[in-house]
């Protein structure tokens, strides 16, 4: 076995349920569940803003799944398909069909907050498509990252009191002045809450040249919204 160089400083991280590190690693005795759960975690992490499901064809098809599933007895897509069904019954993944001229294809979701809204809006009348498949600005809002997911990939650690405050935002400022904000950010590397708050406070103050409203009718104002929570931005 070659020995591993380790990970180099520019490596990037997928987060992983504290769970499968915990209780799940006692409980998950199958190599090909554990390895399947993982796999997964890691695809639906790269794809999250397209979608948040992964396809059995396409894990199958997968070669670093195949590869590490290859010595099992059974050959790797046997192992995959066992490793699949023991996540779906443990309760770890969901699954549903969609049905395809060929047939039906099976949608693989994590079974956390965003995996069930995906799922639940999908439901087993499965009609969705890639985001690519769509005109632009389409994309459905369960196939979108979540802000806390924007802020852990683009910032850092979440804290309780600064979700509240993202909570609160995501629900006061529509989506894309959010990703937009975020993107500013990192553009200029300042990669704190506190400025990207300042920003669609910014934007919601003077306006944005693409004249585009950024505020939510029917949630809190702006102004509203700072004097609530400008003070964890500061």
């Amino acid at each position: 076995m070659a020995a591993s160089r380790g990970f180099s400083r520019d490596t990037r991280y997928t987060p992983v349920p504290s769970p499968l590190l915990g209780s799940l690693l006692q409980e998950i005795k199958s190599t090909s569940e554990l390895r399947c759960t993982l796999r997964i975690l890691g695809l639906v992490h790269q794809r999250r803003s397209r979608r948040l499901w992964v396809t059995l064809s396409e894990l199958m098809a997968d070669s670093v799944l195949v590869n590490a599933l290859a010595k099992e007895a059974e050959g790797a897509p046997e192992a995959i398909r066992t490793g699949v069904e023991e996540a779906v019954e443990r309760g770890t993944l969901l699954q549903a069909q969609q049905p395809e001229a060929s047939g039906t294809e099976t949608l693989l979701f994590v079974n956390d907050e965003p995996g069930r809204r995906a799922y639940a809006s999908i439901g087993q009348d499965v009609t969705a498509q890639e985001t690519h498949d769509m005109p632009e600005g389409s994309a459905p809002e369960a196939a979108r990252p979540t802000i806390y997911a924007l802020y852990e990939e683009n910032i850092g650690t979440l804290t309780p009191l600064l979700a509240e405050e993202m909570k609160e935002a995501e629900g006061t400022y529509q989506w894309t002045w959010i990703e937009d904000a975020f993107r500013e950010a990192v553009n200029n590397n300042r990669r704190s809450w506190r400025y990207i708050a300042r920003i669609l406070e910014r934007w919601a103050t003077e306006g944005r040249q693409d004249g585009e409203p950024g505020r939510h009718s029917k949630t809190t104002d702006p102004k509203e919204y700072l004097r609530r929570y400008g003070h964890l931005a500061r």
